[in-house]
């Protein structure tokens, strides 16, 4: 099998899949939003939101189609890499341009009923000392110090390698060591697994949206959500920690002369197999249970409309970020989407985003100028 083909069916792989979620995402939300605006369950059931569903499914499926086209094309013309990921960010850019289109239709479906829904208080619970939280705490203990034994093992090795060491491209290949080389994988894992896992733990006390009413079944469905997906970004923290720890040591140990690199790439590719089948798997087998924020689980019950920051358009930008300074909450479930976003309204959440920002920023910079070097 020659390289195009196979770099051919990966795009098309990967466009099957962005595809499929891009066409089951508003099918799994919380009744009475479409498109990341609250309309009213009947809109959503109505003429008007099926029509909006069905035009949503069409043009995502043309732009599968597109995506293809142009990437295959680039392909057949002696460039199957750059077809990849030109097929790639062109189906990305087309969704996007697409969601925002018809975000802007669901804009003008709403109603001054569901307008109103807001208004209706709702509590925001508070979630005390529950199992899935110490399992998150747990995780990120174990991220952070995962994190920091590989930046040690990474630095000792360094000044224990001679002057001369194998390069990453071909270890048959001396090259002069540079410890950006080595440690910036190690700083990357410190950075972005205890992340992973303090969303977990925010997630765990995240503010639960209910539906009017006594609220017992929506409560309830909330509450397994939360519990499943809470668990899900604790393992996926975990699961992303073990991988990067893994590449850290081998590409140690490349330099170490203690491995063929043709054998740290497989160890490492069977890993990120690992990672993504079981991260993949987790998500579908909770989006399939539990539906964004435990929607299976409310169908066919008698709660009333949706109230609360959910239902509540004027906070809410392009569907997708929430920002409300009065909102005391860190975390709230998505509008479009599976699992919970930040409020970015609240300062806490701030800080956390820039500082992981700024860290991301930071290890990007060097691991450029460790290229140049």
């Amino acid at each position: 099998m020659s390289e195009a083909t196979v770099v051919n069916l990966f795009l098309m792989v990967r466009v099957l899949i962005v595809g499929a979620i891009l066409l089951v995402i508003p099918h799994i939300t919380r009744k009475g939003l479409l498109f990341g605006v609250y309309v009213g369950e009947d809109v959503v059931k109505g003429q008007p939101g099926r029509q909006l569903l069905r035009s949503w499914r069409h043009r995502c499926l043309l732009a599968m189609l597109l995506s293809l086209v142009i990437g295959l094309g680039i392909s057949v013309a002696g460039a199957p890499v750059a077809g990849n990921l030109t097929g790639t960010a062109v189906l990305l850019l087309v969704a996007l341009v697409l969601y925002l289109q018809t975000y802007s239709k669901a804009r003008k479906l709403v109603t001054p009923t569901a307008e109103g829904q807001a208004e209706i208080a709702v509590a925001s619970l508070e979630i005390r000392s529950t199992r899935e939280a110490g399992f998150a705490k747990l995780a990120c203990a174990i991220c952070i110090g995962t994190g920091l034994g590989a930046v040690a093992y990474a630095v000792v090795a360094y000044f224990e390698m001679p002057g001369m060491v194998p390069t990453m491209a071909d270890s048959d290949v001396l090259g002069e060591k540079s410890i950006i080389t080595f440690i910036i994988i190690p700083l990357l894992n410190l950075a972005v697994s205890p992340f992973l896992a303090l969303v977990a733990v925010m997630t765990a006390g995240a503010k639960t949206t209910l539906r009017g009413g006594s609220g017992g079944h929506s409560k309830e469905a909330q509450d397994a959500f939360r519990v499943a997906y809470t668990n899900l970004v604790s393992g996926a923290a975990l699961l992303f920690c073990a991988f990067l720890t893994l590449l850290s040591v081998q590409i140690v140990r490349i330099g170490l002369s203690e491995i063929e690199l043709i054998h740290a790439i497989v160890s490492v590719g069977v890993a990120a197999g690992v990672l993504v089948v079981a991260s993949a798997t987790g998500v579908i087998w909770v989006v399939k249970r539990y539906g964004q924020g435990g929607a299976f689980r409310e169908s066919g019950s008698v709660e009333e409309r949706l109230t609360g920051s959910l239902a509540d358009n004027s906070h809410w930008l392009m569907g997708l970020f929430y920002y409300n300074t009065d909102d005391p909450s860190m975390m709230i479930e998505k509008r479009f989407g599976v699992g919970y976003s930040f409020n970015y309204g609240n300062r806490k959440a701030q800080l956390i985003v820039l500082t992981v920002l700024a860290l991301w920023v930071g290890l990007s910079v060097l691991a450029l100028v460790g290229g140049m070097t």
